[in-house]
């Protein structure tokens, strides 16, 4: 039983060195070293951030011995922004530096000679109040909807109302949601925007 034993081990130590050979060295690579499969999910920096709609635009100007005055706006539904003189600026989907390259090319050379224009997004949020979980002010990190914006805030409670949830624009326009048939059909589940502000209703028994 011990010569067999040996033998064994001699076995499966020679079969251990050839498999070993037979490797390359990637392959070895790949076992010794795991990819690395975490996931960066910190989000993009401010230069890189398109402005949607509901977002407040800080527009201010120096340069200049009388420069405007600074401007403070809402990117409105139509994606718009509006300024002294030169009317309506497009800011939906373009950076704080292409705002600024365009605002710049209206007012320069038409009113100034000489003008810097600086452009900066305020931070996003929307609220969620009413009968959830966690009722607050949460950032807005991307495109959402108001059962996404609901969940967040720690889902409904147990006295809510669903089938009426109140959705406030940042221009005062309600909408009611129906979340239950938003549940079945996702073209009813409205999407939310920076300073939206969700209210869900309690039930009546």
């Amino acid at each position: 039983m011990v010569i067999l034993r040996k033998i064994l081990i001699g076995l499966i130590l020679v079969m251990a060195v050839v498999l070993t050979g037979c490797l390359s060295n990637d392959d070895r690579i790949r076992y010794d070293k795991p990819a690395d499969t975490s996931v960066d999910h910190k989000p993009p920096p401010p230069e890189f951030l398109e402005f949607r709609i509901g977002d407040k635009v800080m527009v201010s100007f120096s340069g200049n011995v009388s420069p405007p005055p600074a401007h403070m706006e809402t990117v409105k539904e139509d994606g718009n922004i509006m300024l002294p003189l030169i009317g309506k600026v497009e800011a939906q989907g373009m950076t704080a530096k292409e705002v600024e390259e365009m605002v710049h090319s209206k007012y320069v050379p038409d009113y100034y000679k000489r003008l810097t224009v600086t452009v900066q997004m305020e931070d996003r949020y929307f609220w969620v109040g009413g009968e959830v979980r966690k009722p607050s002010m949460l950032p807005y990190e991307g495109e959402t909807t108001v059962l996404k914006c609901i969940t967040a805030a720690g889902d409904f409670t147990d006295f809510a109302d669903e089938r009426k949830v109140e959705l406030t624009r940042a221009n005062g326009k309600k909408f009611t949601v129906n979340c239950r048939e938003a549940r079945k059909n996702p073209r009813q589940d409205l999407p939310v925007y920076p300073g939206d502000r969700i209210e869900v209703g309690k039930r009546v028994f």
